[in-house]
């Protein structure tokens, strides 16, 4: 570039200046006339640019380029394991047309025939209270009550005042995206108007053509409790929810680094609310404000918080077995025995789960994370086992109290004693007596004398 800003330099004052030709200024410079003519054409400072007349020939490649690519346009439609290498695509070309080139020269073609145009973007900006972005950073590492655990953050950021909140669940559930929102808006003062996500699970049931969705219906009872809209991203575009994919670095390098080390997941939840409360002192890049004060600004237009906010849980059908025991993920939690056979309602929240019958909770366990697991509660079982107490031994009960030594040594349960008194027949034998009894004044003589004959016969009153 500086050697032919040098040039142009000597030809132009050659030519303007020293009034010379040029033909002679090219035997001079021992360049061709075209040369002289190009680099005049050119204002000064200008470098000058070289053009090509035609494309380049490619005397080895080129009768194999349409085979190249239309190998290249059926890979569109196949599974991406299963796409051509450019090594691959050599190979090929070896094999089945003869091909006699290097493997290198068919890189530099695959190359450049894969190269997309890079995509240019628009500066945005944001109205207060207009939108906020969500999304899950997965995968964090922390030590947690001594051991190394996978946590799942959820994110959230308002476009405008950049406040953000994250919070970290062993699980990216439904419940934990809702409590996550909740959470989230409580932090901020309020909800904004739109939140931007991707394309999830816990929101999306389907990605129909275009903008539109298939929403989930626990999603959309949510959304309504706070009336905030929904923006879905196109798939692959993370670029449309850039603030909150922006911050996962922020999350690595300030939230986990170094690595949290702390008793319960409170505590570390406890600990990424106060750094991102501390973050509320920062003024960003091309602000005169801090975050803080912009969403002091921020604040009175958005939404209120609702008087009574939804549940964050997921909600399931179960079926009472005839153990009294529903199963959700695996796991199995006990119900009260008189519940035996019938379909109830589970509400599953981040820490505990809750079986009602749609009026009322009639059991409540924590929540077990791990799988095959059982809560078992001995109240649950309390009338079953006034029928049947030889149970009281085998029962899994998690909180059934310890057996009587001496049960436990002889191995077997003492029924309860029950006192039986002999039936009191006195009034029966009266009736007995009675119905027999002859009447004076009815009946024959025979009958009389055999009607007295049986009465001899029974048992006398206390005899």
């Amino acid at each position: 570039m500086l050697k032919d800003a040098c040039m142009q330099e000597i030809v132009r004052k050659a030519y303007l200046r020293d009034g010379k030709s040029k033909r002679q200024i090219a035997r001079e410079l021992g360049i061709h006339r075209d040369t002289v003519t190009r680099l005049l054409k050119y204002e000064a400072g200008e470098p000058p640019r070289y053009h090509l007349s035609r494309s380049k020939d490619k005397p080895v490649v080129g009768r194999y380029l349409g085979i190249i690519e239309a190998w290249l346009e059926a890979d569109r439609s196949a599974p991406p394991k299963q796409r051509h290498t450019a090594h691959r695509i050599w190979e090929r070309l070896c094999e089945e047309y003869g091909f006699a080139g290097s493997e290198r020269r068919i890189r530099e073609v695959v190359a450049e025939l894969r190269q997309k145009p890079k995509e240019s973007y628009l500066p945005l900006g944001f109205e207060p209270g207009e939108m906020g972005q969500m999304d899950w950073i997965e995968d964090m590492r922390a030590e947690i009550a001594g051991e190394m655990s996978l946590v799942q953050v959820f994110g959230m950021v308002l476009n405008h005042s950049g406040d953000l909140y994250f919070e970290g669940f062993l699980r990216a559930t439904q419940e934990a995206f809702f409590q996550g929102h909740a959470h989230s808006f409580e932090s901020f003062g309020g909800v904004p108007h739109t939140v931007t996500y991707d394309n999830l699970k816990a929101a999306v049931q389907k990605v129909l053509q275009g903008k539109n969705r298939q929403e989930n219906e626990r999603f959309v009872a949510f959304r309504s409790a706070y009336l905030f809209d929904s923006r879905f991203c196109q798939p692959a575009k993370g670029n449309e929810k850039g603030r909150i994919e922006n911050m996962v670095k922020f999350v690595e390098r300030n939230l986990f680094t170094p690595v949290p080390r702390v008793a319960s997941l409170q505590e570390l939840n406890a600990l990424l609310r106060q750094r991102c409360l501390a973050y509320r002192q920062r003024v960003q890049a091309r602000q005169t404000q801090s975050v803080g004060e912009r969403l002091e600004a921020e604040q009175p237009l958005l939404l209120p918080l609702p008087v009574r906010p939804p549940e964050c849980c997921r909600i399931v059908t179960v079926k009472v077995d005839k153990t009294s025991l529903v199963q959700f993920e695996t796991n199995r939690y006990s119900v009260p025995s008189e519940y035996a056979y019938r379909i109830l309602w589970l509400k599953a929240f981040v820490d505990r789960v809750e079986i009602t019958d749609q009026e009322t909770v009639i059991a409540s366990h924590p929540r077990l994370l791990g799988k095959y697991g059982e809560s078992i509660r001995f109240e649950h079982y309390r009338k079953v086992l006034e029928r049947k107490p030889g149970g009281l031994q085998h029962l899994r009960a998690t909180d059934k109290e310890p057996l009587p030594e001496k049960v436990r040594q002889t191995g077997s349960v003492p029924f309860p004693k029950a006192t039986v008194h002999p039936p009191d027949l006195s009034k029966y034998r009266q009736l007995r007596r009675t119905s027999y009894e002859p009447s004076p004044d009815s009946g024959n003589a025979s009958e009389k004398t055999a009607a007295a004959q049986h009465a001899q016969t029974l048992p006398q009153a206390g005899g």
